[in-house]
């Protein structure tokens, strides 16, 4: 049986342009159509992983132009929800994470994921009141989905949160997602494998 081809969604790549932002110029612009997408023309409504993962290589050297990719990689990811926010689909899914809270908004993190692609798996193990490990697979550049999470956390509420890649294997990336527990507000979830 064949492997269906990893595709990226329209939506992932709607929020990657609104994460640059007006970094957007005309350069970037070529740079991201060499790549095989138009950032200024009609999307379309899924692209290979390649094309998503040149424009994220280009996204990064032009966010964060004096770090390294994985670092690059961070700012996109954090400016990446925020722009993702502002599709149809995401505003829907965000406005929905700043309801749940973080350990609910967690526990969907598998079909969140997977709003952007058609491949990506989570796995979710709940070690501590607001300490979780995340696996997921396959990743490309594991400091897009460490700025990722920690903006998510930041939208669902979490205080002070924390995104470490503990280790990175093959195509699995293995992240340790931690906050500081507000007494106050939210009630810790007992630890659960």
């Amino acid at each position: 049986m064949q492997t269906p081809e990893r595709l990226v969604f329209q939506q992932s790549f709607e929020g990657l342009i609104r994460a640059l932002g007006d970094r957007l110029d005309e350069p970037c612009a070529k740079q991201l159509r060499d790549a095989g997408i138009d950032p200024r023309g009609k999307l379309s409504v899924a692209y290979p992983l390649d094309v998503w993962v040149g424009a994220l290589k280009l996204a990064a050297s032009v966010l964060a132009p004096s770090e390294n990719l994985e670092d690059g990689a961070e700012v996109v990811g954090r400016r990446f929800l925020e722009g993702y926010g502002a599709t149809l689909i995401g505003s829907a899914l965000l406005a929905g994470v700043r309801l749940l809270g973080p350990h609910r908004m967690l526990d969907r993190m598998t079909r969140n994921l997977r709003t952007g692609t058609n491949y990506l798996e989570a796995r979710l193990e709940q070690t501590g009141p607001t300490r979780y490990v995340l696996t997921c697979r396959p990743v490309v550049v594991a400091g897009f989905y460490r700025g990722l999470f920690a903006a998510g956390l930041e939208m669902s509420g979490a205080k002070r949160p924390s995104v470490v890649l503990m280790r990175s294997a093959g195509d699995a990336a293995v992240y340790e997602l931690s906050w500081t527990g507000d007494k106050g507000t939210e009630k810790a979830a007992e630890p659960r494998s």
